[in-house]
């Protein structure tokens, strides 16, 4: 089995229950997400995105993309489609009110300096202080789970229709070997990323 295959069935695996138990209409609904990304939405998976801490405009349109098949994601689409947009809205301000933490996991340190190197030259101009920074265009990335990165890079770099990225990312990303990813996502997952100007609590804040 394929490095994408096991990352396909682990995810299926893990969403079958939150399809079958999503509770659409209960003001807990943020408890269907747990399962799959962790509790509070903090991942402990290499392949499943942390979600805790998210911008919350950020969180709220990447949903209504994946409701309104914006954007590619068979499982996440039809988990979507079970909540109206106000239940959306409450998802994204109690995820947005979680602290973001980071998944810092053991990497192979000289990868890590290589994706050092490539976001310093290629991805600081936006997202800056070492992946840290994110708004409502911009989603973390220092901390995120490590194989979830790679594999929405490659994704990103091969983009067709709803996965256009801006410009400029999409012209760097399309530059990149699946090498140079995999160091980026290193990077991303080290301790080497350090946010140069801490907060005490990342958070996603709220609709404002």
């Amino acid at each position: 089995m394929t490095d994408r295959n096991q990352q396909r069935f682990a995810v299926v695996m893990a969403l079958v229950g939150a399809l079958a138990c999503a509770p659409a209409r209960s003001d807990n609904a943020h408890e269907a997400c747990f399962g799959c990304h962790g509790t509070d939405g903090v991942s402990v998976a290499p392949h499943m995105p942390s979600i805790a801490g998210l911008n919350f405009r950020y969180f709220y349109a990447t949903m209504q993309s994946f409701r309104r098949d914006r954007r590619p994601g068979t499982i996440m689409g039809r988990i979507a489609k079970g909540y109206k947009s106000s239940q959306l809205q409450r998802l994204a301000l109690y995820f947005g009110s979680q602290p973001w933490t980071g998944q810092q996991v053991d990497v192979d340190l000289q990868r890590a300096r290589e994706g050092k190197a490539l976001h310093d030259e290629l991805c600081e101009k936006c997202h800056k202080r070492n992946g840290w920074f994110q708004d409502k265009d911009t989603p973390p990335l220092a901390g995120q789970a490590s194989g979830y990165l790679f594999y929405q890079m490659r994704d990103y770099r091969i983009a067709s229709g709803m996965m256009l990225q801006p410009p400029l990312m999409q012209e760097r990303l399309e530059r990149l070997s699946d090498d140079q990813l995999r160091a980026l996502s290193a990077f991303y997952a080290s301790s080497l990323a350090v946010d140069p100007e801490p907060r005490p609590q990342d958070r996603g804040h709220g609709p404002g």
